[in-house]
């Protein structure tokens, strides 16, 4: 088939191929954050990696995908795109770091009708930004022009990373006891949960500028998180990502049978500015609560006589921490996580 007939039907190889040049001119910058080395990155079939195991008394693999949702439609409304890139990283690793984790490598698709070199540059250039900060590679990924499939101007997008985590230090529901203190870790916004009832409720409004760039802000990826566990050792006991679902639906992932999780409300350090635009569509912050992270992005099990450990040591990092509950042997049956 002549590529001009490919062209005609709305794929342009030629476009995709000089915006992958793009990337593979980029890519010696990544291999230089840490010790593991790309054998063979971008451009070919598939990609290459050596890791670095030093330290590691058994190394194990660890991985995790995820994508940014109907975010990215009030993006490309409001003409803001580039932090979808770091939205796309923070989903991903931030999972790996709730098995003690931490990422080597990362891998993204970008689906869209027609390649744009503006979106497409302004969406990587925000993964690359977001990989910077967690000191992880990206090794390869796919780029998918599908005419019909995508409206004029609309992508999405997915991630995937792999990390290693030592196989004695993984972090494990079985590791949470009765008793443990709950720590909250900041968000730094909604992170990327929840749009599509945020669309619903902005949709037809005039919303100012300053709120369009706070629900906009990116998902906090959590790059301390391997270091607090360094400092913290086996005082840390589980931890979770606040992700669909809030509090409830996933403070839950790290209890066993037998466990409840009793979380203060008051304690919750949500946002003035996100008190405000929730309270503005509905009645109560808890009617939300398994939707949104209300302000908080990780939530960790800690061994309740070292509190005091993990609240500095966290601070230390730069990381905003808050005391919020407890976890104690069941009480209320049916429910897992208790917020009141």
């Amino acid at each position: 088939m002549k590529p001009s007939l490919y062209k005609e039907s709305g794929v342009d190889i030629q476009k995709a191929d000089r915006l992958v040049n793009w990337l593979k001119d980029k890519e010696e910058d990544d291999q230089r954050l840490n010790k593991s080395s790309v054998v063979s990155g971008i451009g070919g079939f598939a990609a290459l990696y050596r890791p670095d195991l030093t330290g590691l008394s058994d190394p194990v693999l660890v991985s995790s995908t995820d994508g940014v949702g109907t975010k990215v439609l009030l993006a490309l409304e409001w003409d803001s795109i580039r932090g979808l890139g770091a939205d796309l990283v923070g989903m991903c690793v931030n999972d790996l770091y709730t098995v003690g984790g931490k990422p080597m490598f990362f891998l993204d698709y970008y689906a869209t009708g027609a390649l744009s070199q503006k979106q497409f540059s302004e969406v990587l250039s925000g993964i690359k930004e977001g990989l910077v900060q967690c000191g992880t590679t990206l090794l390869g990924g796919e780029t998918a022009e599908l005419p019909g499939l995508y409206r004029e101007g609309h992508f999405d997008l997915a991630g995937f990373v792999v990390g290693l985590v030592d196989g004695n230090k993984i972090l494990k529901p079985e590791s949470v006891k009765s008793g443990d203190a709950l720590v909250g870790l900041a968000s730094s916004g909604f992170h990327s949960n929840g749009f599509s009832l945020i669309r619903s409720w902005v949709e037809g409004k005039d919303v100012p500028i300053e709120l369009r760039q706070k629900l906009l802000t990116p998902t906090k990826i959590y790059s301390e998180i391997p270091e607090l566990l360094k400092v913290c050792g086996k005082n840390i006991h589980g931890i979770a990502h606040i992700t669909g679902g809030g509090l409830p639906g996933n403070v839950n992932r790290f209890l066993t049978p037998g466990l409840n999780a009793y979380i203060d409300r008051h304690k919750i350090p949500t946002p003035e500015w996100m008190k405000e635009f929730i309270l503005a569509n509905t009645d109560n912050l808890l009617d939300v609560i398994d939707v949104f992270n209300l302000g908080i992005g990780m939530v960790l099990a800690v061994d309740s006589k070292e509190l005091d450990l993990v609240l500095e040591s966290s601070r230390q990092l730069g990381l905003d921490s808050f005391e919020l509950g407890t976890v104690l042997e069941q009480q209320e049956i049916g429910q897992k996580v208790i917020v009141n």
